[in-house]
C-alpha cells in the first residue's frame, strides 16, 4: 500500500518537473523573441554615444515589427516536431537574421522569408502534430 502511494507521488513529481521544464523553455523563447528589440535599441544607443547617425526607426515600429514577426514564429516553432536544441538554435539564428535584414539592411521582404518557410514546415508536419495531440489527449 505504501509502495503504491510512493509510486503515485513519484509520477506526480515527474509530471510537475516536466511542466516546470516546459515553462522554462517558454520563458527562454519569449525572451529570445524580444532579442531584435534589444539589438536595435542597443545599436541606436551605441551610435548615439559615438556620435554617428542612428537607424532612425521609431521605437514603436521596432517593438511592433519585432512582436509581429517573433510571436507567430514562436507559436509555430513550438508546435514543430524537432529536437529542442535544434529549435533553439534555429530560433536564435532566425532572430539574428531578422534583426540584421530588416533593421540594419532595410530588406523586410527578405526578413520574412524564414517565417514563410517555417509555416510551410508546419503544414507538412500538421498530420503528425494532430496525431501526437490526440494521443496525448487519450492518454490523460
Amino acid at each position: 500500500m505504501a509502495k503504491d502511494g510512493m509510486k503515485t507521488l513519484q509520477q506526480k513529481n515527474d509530471e510537475h518537473s516536466k511542466l516546470i521544464a516546459k515553462e522554462r523553455h517558454s520563458a527562454l523563447y519569449l525572451a529570445l523573441s524580444l532579442f531584435p528589440i534589444f539589438v536595435i535599441f542597443g545599436y541606436d544607443f551605441y551610435q548615439g554615444l559615438v556620435g554617428a547617425e542612428s537607424l532612425g526607426f521609431h521605437p514603436a515600429l521596432v517593438v511592433f515589427g519585432t512582436l509581429l514577426f517573433g510571436l507567430p514564429f514562436l507559436v509555430i516553432g513550438q508546435m514543430l516536431i524537432l529536437p529542442s536544441l535544434l529549435k533553439l538554435t534555429l530560433y536564435v539564428f532566425i532572430q539574428i537574421l531578422f534583426a540584421s535584414l530588416w533593421f540594419l539592411d532595410g530588406l523586410l521582404w527578405l526578413a520574412l522569408i524564414p517565417l514563410i518557410v517555417i509555416f510551410g514546415i508546419l503544414q507538412y508536419q500538421l498530420p503528425e502534430i494532430r496525431k501526437s495531440v490526440e494521443q496525448n489527449e487519450n492518454a490523460t
